[in-house]
């Protein structure tokens, strides 16, 4: 019997890991170290300072778009309209951001129109329940093609993005790049929103049953009107840092997070049915993707091969989260046949017929 001051037991400490840090989310941490271990052995030069900088930077970018992605998933949808939201916010930044302008003010208006074409898709999908996909895929049609005629390909007449945003998305710390810095802060956050906030741990909740989080009191179309405004947010930010780190973005640069982010979330062990999520397995999916992308592109591939890379790398660690799944489910159906067998007669074999004595309570 355990007392007070007793400590737990294993296999209480392992039944907490297994809530706090399900196994789904171990495949982002595993392909991460594998890549680290491969490009330190066939491309160093990958993670060299400068090498390391520009695959960070791009994979805080991804980070902050993958992290919008993924409420949108906890919830039960999918967001298609990505590479439009970051384009228009990238073209609000260049077009706007001209010498003597406010860059604060830009950067807020940036986000601001990133945060209301995010809340248009939140209109048609929870009010009006539309198929997100549907939804999402037409917002990306009707923004990239307004992007577009509205600032033209090059965003502006000098199509560079303001100098102090290129000064910020340029610098880094101990070899990490400002954006990917960035991009960890706000894991962090979302983080400690999901796990320690009533509102967050109400997306997952939302996002397993729609309609029984309804009947238990939870305002749903209240918690999705602030996370579809908190996506638009990862956006708008995702599109004004990769301005300023492209410095000179046009109409396609927003066009590879629509896979990307995906990917990202599939990698971290995202349900795509809805439900909880890892923040910290999703940044950690991105640098290994971006890594792997940089590693490749040192080595010599195309575009092409790389991103069949990422495609094979996304069905090995689904692969690796499933076929984990089945291992921890079948060792689990293992310990309960021991502890049930645990009052057997030594003496009886294993092939030994005995009549089994059933409990009333158990067969009910």
């Amino acid at each position: 019997m355990s007392g007070p001051g007793r400590e737990k037991a294993p296999s209480g400490l392992i039944t907490d890991l297994k809530y706090r840090f399900p196994g789904r989310y171990i495949a982002s941490w595993g392909a991460l170290a594998l890549a680290l271990l491969v490009i330190a052995l066939v491309v160093p030069v990958t993670l060299r300072p400068d090498g390391l900088r520009v695959s960070t930077a791009l994979a805080g970018v991804l980070a902050l778009a993958s992290l919008g992605q993924m409420l949108v998933v906890m919830l039960g949808a999918i967001d298609l309209s990505v590479p439009a939201v970051i384009t228009c916010s990238a073209g609000v930044v260049v077009h706007y951001g001209t010498q003597g302008a406010n860059l604060l003010a830009v950067v807020g208006v940036a986000l601001a129109v990133s945060v209301v074409i995010s809340l248009l898709n939140w209109l048609f999908i929870s009010v009006i329940r539309l198929n997100a996909i549907i939804v999402t895929l037409a917002t990306f049609g009707i923004v990239t093609g307004a992007v577009v005629l509205w600032t033209g390909a090059s965003f502006s007449m000098t199509g560079l993005a303001p100098t102090d945003m290129q000064n910020f998305t340029h610098w880094s710390f101990l070899g990490l790049n400002a954006c990917f810095i960035v991009a960890v802060v706000v894991g962090v956050i979302i983080a400690l929103v999901l796990s320690k906030t009533r509102g967050g741990r109400q997306i997952a909740a939302i996002g397993s049953n729609r309609r029984a989080a309804r009947f238990h009191g939870i305002n749903v179309r209240r918690i999705e009107f602030f996370t579809f405004g908190g996506v638009g947010l990862l956006y708008g930010l995702a599109g004004v840092l990769v301005a300023g780190f492209v410095v000179t973005p046009d109409t396609s640069v927003g066009t590879p997070y629509q896979l990307a982010t995906i990917t990202a979330v599939a990698i971290a062990g995202t349900a795509f049915n809805g439900g909880p999520s890892s923040a910290a397995s999703v940044v950690c999916a991105c640098l290994f993707l971006q890594l792997l992308d940089q590693a490749l592109s040192i080595y010599g591939f195309a575009a092409g091969p790389r991103v069949v890379a990422q495609g094979v790398a996304l069905v090995l660690a689904v692969s690796a989260i499933t076929l984990g799944q089945f291992a921890l489910s079948g060792l689990r159906w293992g310990n309960r046949g021991i502890h049930r067998g645990g009052g057997r007669n030594p003496e009886q074999g294993v092939g030994s017929k005995t009549t089994p004595s059933f409990n009333i309570k158990e067969t009910i």
